[in-house]
């Protein structure tokens, strides 16, 4: 009887797969062989110098501005002393403002020489640096949304094929290692990091950390289209108790599991290469400091095996800020012991001398420093650095191509939500437009944070070509029929008279508000609100002419006194480059906006629930006033067309712990053009042993149907993903009845 092709197919397959894993295994083993050869040849100094990270301006003579950004200059006197002399394994950022292309070259080509030409061991240095939204530290680098904006996508391949670029980009400058992404779960939105993150939700979040990492690692971390990877910040960091960077969390384990561990978990099944550490405390132990965290945890539980960085000057702090260690000798040890790998000193050695002295004085084992230096020279060894520390200027050509600026403008497109239309959009290609507000002819605004330079702010920095909003608007709408005016600025000073007086020739008022980009602790606020002279402005526009809002940021700012006032309603964040563009096709209507929020829009200052609250938190003083009531909740997205969800069917209303539950609903566009929707399941455990949330989002895909069209979706879940962590902390799932929600249909399943 012979074999159907369909068999040979799958033993083919099957035959693949196998060989793929024995090549793998083979190249470990290979790597792991290499490392241990080396490591027996390490003396104590050259062990802990592979453990320290310092800055690029550490060993600089001069530095580079806005004004000369090819001012930079090595002290080659502090480089050789760092390299040969302090055995420095790593060395990270930029100094001051982005680089080149070729500078970026020459600059690593340098830093490469000394270290495999001129040290001892020939160990490359291992070059880190935040490409946080695109290579945002290379001028001809292609940069994409923040992280919030992507997750406002919904769009899984979309964010990896951003990542992708992001890595090519980085490595084509010749940096191997990535500090991104941002796992961080955005629960507290007055936190200024909050844009870095990819919401509030845990399934989204660990469904675009899966996406991020595909993109940034690829299949081979030695290609010169992969970077190593750096999930961070674990753990906790976005939730400080005073909505300020880095500092203290307070939260129950329940909650640090439920929340925030998974994103961290997924990353670690998906290879991630390192992983960075929370600046901040989490119920007084600084996690720099936690062995409970870094070891019993994250390395016992999670069995992560690869390198944990420190973050910015973090083991310094614990004695400085912190307070955990009365010296420096002392804050190193209970580092190193906690768990970190490498020390991001970053401007000195005191982290290189205190570990000598702390194994030449039998405090510190030196196997302590083997397994850190073991899991640094393997990352080193996976990236291909022995072979090639430097790639040829030849791949530099890749960098910002046309189709790397596609995939951005598709994301810029994508990431905006339209929050309210009451039927002024789309706009026709014809009349006059008023722009006014602070974000109208700012690069930064809509660029942020991580642009260029650290806080974004520097628009000298910026490479020629870009457009502003008010450009992209000249261009699309003629520059005849555009008008512009200050309104507000981000000092507090207004203009509302020339604004008011523009507004009498125009037939549409476009206000772009915007915070001021920042980012950590310069980004620190005292409460949400939009600044006091951007919300007069928008009052004093509210005239009954068409009224358009563009919000810019990289939180939600409250907006509550004024959406009232306005026809129309944008929330941007920080789109990146292909912003204006992608905002003036929205209005025009040359796009079908679907982007969703990741987040549960505040209606006032201490009004921050989230959407997977507690059911007492829906109780209010009264019948009128409900305890959860945002302005916009989360995954509010509108659209130029209109859908609706029907024939909600499962496959089965009882099922056990090893079943999925398979789910199907038909969704038709009801309105008169095509459009993307996107299909979100939720769930809800109807009775807990810990208080369940309102509904929790577990599966989601988007579908694009044409005027009238309709399409059967269907979603699995496994039902061991409605575990949640019990009074064990440990994930449980009890027998009992859940609801599955797709928009107001709603199934219930009985779980055995």
């Amino acid at each position: 009887m012979g074999i159907s092709p369909h068999s040979l197919i799958r033993r083919l397959s099957f035959l693949l797969a196998a060989l793929l894993l024995t090549a793998l295994s083979s190249a470990e083993e290979e790597i792991e062989n290499q490392v241990s050869s080396l490591l027996r040849r390490m003396t104590l100094e050259e062990k802990a110098g592979q453990m320290t990270q310092l800055t690029l301006g550490a060993v600089s003579s001069s530095e580079a501005s806005s004004e000369n950004p090819e001012a930079h200059e090595f002290d080659t006197d502090k480089l050789r002393h760092a390299l040969i002399n302090k055995h420095v394994g790593s060395i990270l950022n930029v100094h001051n403002v982005a680089f080149s292309i070729k500078q970026w070259n020459e600059l690593l080509s340098e830093i490469q020489t000394v270290a495999t030409k001129e040290t001892r061991l020939k160990i490359p240095i291992l070059y880190g640096i935040d490409s946080v939204h695109g290579a945002n530290y290379v001028r001809e680098g292609t940069l994409f949304p923040h992280n919030l904006g992507l997750a406002a996508t919904r769009n899984r391949l979309l964010v990896e094929r951003c990542h992708a670029v992001t890595a090519l980009e980085t490595r084509s400058a010749g940096i191997p290692w990535n500090f991104g992404p941002s796992l961080d779960i955005g629960r507290q939105p007055l936190w200024s990091r909050y844009v870095e993150t990819f919401g509030e939700d845990v399934y989204i979040t660990r469904v675009m950390a899966e996406a991020a990492i595909r993109g940034l690692q690829g299949s081979s971390l030695s290609s010169p289209k992969s970077v190593a990877a750096t999930a961070k910040h674990f753990l906790a960091y976005s939730l400080p108790a005073s909505g300020h960077d880095r500092t203290q969390t307070l939260l129950p384990e329940h909650d640090l599991r439920e929340y925030f561990l998974p994103p961290f978990t997924t990353a670690i099944e998906q290879g991630v290469q390192a992983i960075m550490v929370n600046s901040g405390e989490v119920n007084g132990i600084p996690v720099h400091a936690s062995h409970e965290m870094l070891s019993k945890l994250l390395r016992e539980e999670l069995k992560f095996d690869g390198v944990i960085v420190s973050d910015w000057e973090d083991v310094k702090k614990l004695h400085n800020l912190h307070r955990v260690a009365p010296d420096l000798k002392e804050a190193v040890r209970i580092a190193v012991h906690a768990g970190i790998d490498m020390c991001m000193a970053p401007y000195d050695f005191h982290f290189s001398n205190n570990l000598i002295k702390l194994v030449e004085e039998g405090i510190l084992p030196e196997s302590r420093l083997d397994e850190s230096v073991r899991r640094i020279l393997r990352m080193k060894f996976s990236l291909g650095l022995f072979d090639n520390p430097v790639l040829p200027a030849s791949t530099a050509g890749e960098i910002g191509s046309e189709e790397a600026h596609e995939t951005s403008l598709q994301a810029a497109r994508e990431s905006l939500v339209l929050l309210k239309n009451e039927g002024v959009l789309p706009l026709e290609r014809k009349g006059q437009i008023l722009l006014t507000g602070p974000g109208c002819r700012s690069l930064a605004a809509l660029h942020g944070s991580w642009s260029y330079t650290w806080q974004g702010t520097d628009e000298a920095a910026y490479p020629e070509g870009l457009e502003t909003i008010l450009q992209s608007f000249n261009n699309g709408h003629g520059r005849e029929n555009v008008l512009w005016a200050r309104g507000a600025q981000w000092d507090g000073s207004t203009d509302f008279d020339y604004a008011m007086n523009k507004a009498r020739n125009a037939d549409v008022v476009v206000c772009v508000l915007a915070e001021k980009p920042s980012t950590e602790t310069p980004g620190n606020i005292p409460d949400l609100s939009m600044p006091d002279n951007q919300l007069r402005l928008v009052r004093r526009l509210a005239t009954g002419k068409p009224l358009i809002l563009i919000v810019l940021g990289n939180r939600p700012r409250l907006i509550t006194e004024i959406a009232g006032h306005c026809h129309a309603i944008i929330y941007a964040g920080h789109p990146g480059p292909h912003g204006g563009k992608a905002l003036y096709e929205l209005l025009t209507g040359q796009f079908n906006p679907s982007g969703r929020l990741p987040f549960t829009y505040p209606r006032h200052p201490n009004s921050l629930l989230t959407y997977d609250h507690k059911h007492s938190d829906s109780v209010g003083p009264d019948k009128e006033t409900p305890g959860f009531n945002p302005l916009y909740e989360f995954g509010h997205g509108l659209s130029y067309t209109s859908f609706t969800f029907s024939d909600l069917k499962l496959n089965s209303s009882t099922l056990t712990k090893e079943d999925d539950i398979i789910l199907s609903v038909k969704v038709t566009n009801t309105g008169s053009r095509r459009g993307k929707e996107t299909v979100e399941v939720f769930t809800r455990d109807l009775f807990a042993s810990i208080t369940p949330s309102v509904k929790r989002l577990r599966a989601f895909r988007q579908v694009e149907l044409e005027a009238g069209e309709a399409k059967n979706v269907t979603l699995k879940i496994p039902v061991k993903e409605l575990a949640y962590h019990g009074l064990e902390n440990a994930p449980v799932i009890e027998p009992g009845e859940f609801d599955v929600m797709v928009g107001k249909l709603t199934e219930r399943i009985r779980v055995k």
